[in-house]
């Protein structure tokens, strides 16, 4: 897929993240402590250097297909309020782990449900993947609303299922599979 693909709805543009918007990117983190207890690489001191980090992996991740991550922007003001992402694609079983996240400010005004299910269409009818999985600490009470919100259907608490700050953590497991 290439890099300057967007996924348009009346509401929102999803695309990359600029490399000159790291100071967007940073300042949204860095006003966000609800992100940094269930997101490691989101904390209070959050760098620039790391915000231009974190776009140049996003690209790269894109450019190897290995990873779509998209910003999500208001059609209206073209502010960046935070991200959906295809955190990993799994061709073998023709499905894809889901991320997200919105900036403290723009969280609890149905952003969230409307850039999510924006993703899990394009997902469903762009790319035909067959399943879609959520993976989130079992205490995240938001995150797992979320998915809910936009389809998902629990059905684990899975052992050693996802990392945070390198160490392995249980993970409440969502789907959402196509209608």
């Amino acid at each position: 897929m290439s890099p300057d693909y967007k996924i348009i709805t009346p509401e929102f543009t999803l695309r990359l993240i600029d490399a000159e918007e790291s100071l967007d990117l940073q300042q949204l983190v860095i006003r966000s402590p609800s992100l940094h207890q269930w997101i490691d690489w989101c904390y209070p001191n959050f760098s620039e250097h790391e915000a231009d980090r974190f776009i140049l992996a996003t690209r790269l991740n894109w450019v190897k297909s290995e990873a779509y991550g998209f910003g999500i922007y208001r059609r209206h003001d073209e502010k960046l309020i935070g991200m959906v992402a295809i955190n990993e694609l799994y061709q073998t079983f023709n499905m894809a782990s889901l991320g997200y996240w919105l900036a403290d400010e723009y969280q609890h005004q149905g952003y969230g449900r409307k850039a999510l299910s924006a993703l899990c269409e394009f997902c469903f009818d762009i790319l035909k993947l067959t399943r879609l999985e959520v993976v989130c600490d079992p205490d995240n009470q938001a995150s797992q609303h979320l998915v809910v919100a936009c389809g998902g259907k629990f059905e684990t608490l899975a052992a050693n299922r996802f990392l945070f700050n390198g160490k392995p953590k249980q993970g409440a497991v969502y789907s959402i599979i196509p209608e």
